[in-house]
């Protein structure tokens, strides 16, 4: 296009659409909305009255002083923590006394087929017998054949 077609084009638009920049009449607005002109007076009283407290309780020395104190007390706290409590180490302790009771329970026998195998258990089970068996040394088939037969 050249420049004649677009100054066509800029008129007639200027013509269908107001591209004048709008403007505000207050008196206007005031007269055809009168409630809501009341609304917004009493809003900006309001607020005014508000601020007038603020202003007036910071102007008390008392009111100062307890603002301070309040400051100062927030920072101490937050300045001033306790350190952290010691961490308390756990001992694990691996090696307990058990009675063969505990030793031969089947929760006691998994547990320890699990973390630590067959050769394990069987060594916890030996450990239980030692501890269940009375202190002779041996004892020859002949005693035994007398302990069964009860003679």
């Amino acid at each position: 296009m050249n420049k004649q077609d677009d100054k066509w084009l800029d008129e007639l638009i200027s013509r269908t659409i107001n591209t004048t920049k709008p403007e505000f009449d207050s008196e206007k607005w005031k007269q055809k909305y009168p409630d809501e002109f009341k609304t917004l007076q009493s809003r900006a009283a309001q607020q005014t009255a508000h601020s007038v407290r603020w202003i007036s309780l910071l102007k008390n020395p008392i009111a100062k002083f307890a603002a301070a104190a309040a400051i100062i007390l927030t920072i101490a706290f937050l300045a001033i923590r306790p350190a952290p409590d010691k961490k308390v180490e756990i001992v694990e302790v691996t090696n307990t006394l058990k009675s063969p009771a505990e030793m031969l329970t089947a929760t006691s026998l998994m547990t320890t087929y699990r973390h630590d195998g067959m050769e394990a258990m069987e060594i916890q089970m030996d450990e239980a017998i030692e501890k269940l068996e009375p202190f002779t040394a041996t004892i020859t088939v002949q005693e035994l054949l007398a302990e069964i037969n009860g003679t």
